[in-house]
């Protein structure tokens, strides 16, 4: 299974008054960086489909770009995709679904710890997944390989091309 983990757009900052942390949405800037990444994705071809996505706001609106782009239709909502899951809990849910390469949009550090269980078989790894970046995983039950890292800058290169 070839799982694909995409963080969220820019969004509104953390502490911005007026803005609860579960509402915070993508700014305009977070959503035009999102669609150029998302236009990268597409040029890759990697053979997603499936989207499923975290229910706060600025995973859905990343989700729904892509989805747009990636022609494949309105993500599904997955709750094990929020912020706090237990890395094993997502990697669990991931293992249930029926997409042969789903594309699964949520938060750091949740997806990176996801990969690096998967990949290393502990939450060891020392990177982070950036907002509208992707991390591919070939996901097995023994022996998981991360096949793909890309950051959103090198997505929305690819995108312009």
């Amino acid at each position: 299974m070839n799982v694909g983990f995409f963080r969220h757009g820019v969004a509104v900052p953390h502490g911005t008054p007026g803005v609860a942390e579960a509402e915070r949405p993508l700014t305009p800037e977070g959503r035009k960086k999102t669609e150029r990444a998302a236009r990268g994705l597409r040029r890759l071809d990697l053979g997603f489909d499936a989207l499923y996505t975290s229910p706060l706001p600025r995973a859905v609106q990343t989700a729904e770009i892509v989805g747009e782009v990636l022609r494949l239709g309105k993500p599904k909502t997955l709750d094990a995709l929020l912020p706090g899951t237990p890395a094993r809990h997502l990697l669990d849910e991931i293992r249930s679904l029926s997409a042969k390469a789903p594309l699964l949009v949520g938060h750091e550090p949740l997806l990176s710890a996801a990969v690096s269980i998967a990949v290393c078989g502990a939450a060891k790894g020392s990177f982070e997944l950036k907002k509208a970046g992707l991390a591919l995983v070939d996901l097995e039950k023994s022996g998981s390989t991360l096949t793909l890292l890309l950051s959103s800058f090198v997505l929305r290169e690819l995108g312009q091309s």
